[in-house]
């Protein structure tokens, strides 16, 4: 089975992963020796031994720190949203480092560029994209590629906006600014053709290019009215790196609107339809709306379909275009389950998951369910206009003035390491990106969860899940009936502690506040008769995505003896 292609949670491939290894080493070094062989040696001597002693205690003295580190690679790991990596992974990560090019220039990464291309080629393809005319690239996480979605959607709402001001400043239009914000690239090009506006004449009207305070003083003084600061629509659960996007791009963090979550923990459409209308009541432009496909806490995957619906009812029947980004860092790699298979995933979710390319932008986490090293993010859009971006400039660099493929001037990170684009490329060839390869992990994960809570509900009576499981996390707590809210939580607290004393398995915790998960809690606290009275809901968080789980009998006897241990330190 695909276990093969892992080290093993006790090194039970190593004669394969030694093997592999020394073939890397062959070729890293004869590739060295054939590269300008007439060349004299710069007079390299080997280390003497007094060196080679002072190395080899070091090393010692490093693995000894690394040995404290956290056993993720174990099957007993059930904590966070990491396992092991495979070893086409590790050896496509490790080979790049042996090259060390630098993704920002072309004249240093002839190879590391074509791999980034065509492992983003392969991302693209399993969530759908059409390769041929996709866009992306590689970044050091999550984070960064929802800063990249970010980027994008401010310079696309920045063109409309400009174009909008510099229409109502000439009495072109009467139309509201809300409207012209989102009127499209067809309309756009159209205007700009009709009234031959020029960049330049766009760029004194931009906020991109004028700063906050000198294009508030224009708008104020020529339009005659404040300028609409752009909102961002967010799940009422919203991730981190979105406040953090407000303060980076210079928007305040006041204008990250949640949008509500209903008792599943997912988007709400309607209220997402309130928020649209809300925005245009006040004539603010949305700059973004976002989906989630996989979130942080529970692992729950917003209605993209849905949400796909209504942006293109609003497109289809008002002319209003939204940027709609899905950040799908942990569940992407979903899609492998049903690319030429059946998936274990709930109907809703591959709808949901089936719709990432219809989404204007999306965030991808190989290092989480791809099984690659950290770290490796990635930002995939439909085609080069989506992914164009303002441009900059550096005479120390050649310039590509296409502007619709990655490079220093496309990408938030300069510098930008190949290692994540050499792991996804060999992973993905050896492991394909379908229900017969890599699908085949993380459908086993999902039988394993359902498996988990199975096993969990047949032996507790007082067991309360988060409702909507849609991937392989699952949450729950333990409550007495009637028992309030807070003191349900400090039992709970205690069981997680105990847990993190115990040498045997390691879960997580997490926090679902109130006034986030409103309607969820509500629900949850009421199948136990209790009484909300905290102002959030503690529970044991269990990401089961370890890629040990395909022997039957070896996982039962570890999810029963998890379940001892849950009981023992439930009734202590």
């Amino acid at each position: 089975m695909h276990e093969s292609l892992f080290l093993g949670p006790h090194g039970e491939n190593a004669d394969f992963f030694r093997q592999i290894w020394g073939e890397l080493l062959h070729r890293t070094l004869q590739h060295r020796s054939e590269t300008f062989p007439g060349d004299s040696s710069p007079g390299i001597t080997p280390p003497d031994s007094e060196r080679i002693r002072l190395v080899e205690r070091e090393i010692a003295n490093f693995f000894e720190i690394l040995q404290q580190e956290v056993p993720t690679f174990s099957n007993r790991y059930l904590g966070h949203m990491i396992s092991d990596v495979s070893i086409p992974a590790l050896i496509g990560n490790a080979a790049v480092l042996f090259c060390n090019p630098n993704l920002a220039s072309k004249e240093v990464a002839s190879a590391g560029l074509k791999l980034e291309m065509q492992a983003i080629n392969e991302l693209a393809r399993m969530i759908g994209l059409e390769p041929a005319s996709a866009r992306g690239h590689f970044t050091s996480g999550g984070t960064v590629a929802n800063f990249e979605a970010f980027w994008r959607a401010r310079f696309r709402l920045d063109h409309w906006l400009s174009m909008g001001a510099w229409l109502l400043e000439k009495g072109h239009t009467s139309e509201g600014i809300f409207a012209l914000a989102h009127q499209g690239w067809d309309s756009f090009y159209r205007r700009s053709q009709r009234f031959s506006v020029d960049t330049a004449e766009l760029a004194e009207r931009s906020y991109v290019v004028q700063g906050p305070w000198d294009i508030a003083s224009y708008y104020r003084e020529t339009l005659r009215f404040d300028f609409p600061q752009p909102v961002v629509l967010v799940p009422g659960n919203k991730h981190y790196s979105w406040p953090k996007s407000a303060n980076i791009f210079g928007i305040s963090e006041k204008a990250i609107w949640p949008t509500a979550l209903d008792r599943f923990g997912r988007v709400c459409i309607a209220s997402l339809r309130k928020n649209i209308e809300k925005a245009r009541q006040q004539q603010r432009p949305i700059l973004m709306n976002v989906s989630v496909a996989g979130t942080t806490e529970l692992g729950t995957v917003d209605a993209v379909d849905a949400a796909c619906d209504l942006f293109d009812e609003y497109r289809r029947q008002e002319n209003i275009d939204i940027w709609h980004h899905v950040d799908a860092a942990y569940g992407g790699y979903f899609c492998s389950t049903f690319r030429g298979g059946s998936s274990l995933l709930p109907e809703r979710a591959i709808a949901a998951f089936g719709a990432l390319a219809r989404a204007d932008s999306v965030t991808l986490d190989p290092h989480k369910l791809g099984f690659v090293p950290y770290a490796c993010g990635a930002f995939l859009v439909r085609d080069a206009q989506a992914y164009s971006v303002s441009q900059v400039s550096a005479p120390y660099l050649i310039e590509d003035k296409k502007n619709d493929h990655p490079g220093w001037s496309t990408t938030l990170e300069g510098s930008r390491s190949a290692t994540g684009a050499g792991a996804v490329w060999l992973s993905s060839r050896v492991l394909p990106l379908d229900a017969s390869g890599h699908g085949a992990i993380l459908n086993q994960t999902l039988a394993t969860t359902q498996q988990l809570a199975d096993k969990l509900q047949r032996s507790f009576d007082n067991i309360y899940f988060t409702p909507g499981r849609d991937t392989n996390i699952l949450c729950y707590t333990l409550a007495h009936t009637g028992a309030s809210l807070r003191e349900t939580n400090r039992r709970t607290g205690v069981i997680i502690d105990r847990f993190a004393g115990s040498p045997h398995f390691a879960i997580s915790r997490t926090a679902l506040g109130v006034k986030s998960y409103t309607a969820m809690v509500d629900d949850v606290v009421g199948q136990w008769r209790g009484v909300v009275d905290d102002d959030h809901l503690l529970v044991i968080r269990m990401v089961v995505m370890s890629p040990y789980l395909g022997d039957a009998a070896t996982t039962d006897a570890l999810l029963d003896e998890f379940v001892a241990e849950l009981r023992s330190f439930a009734l202590q």
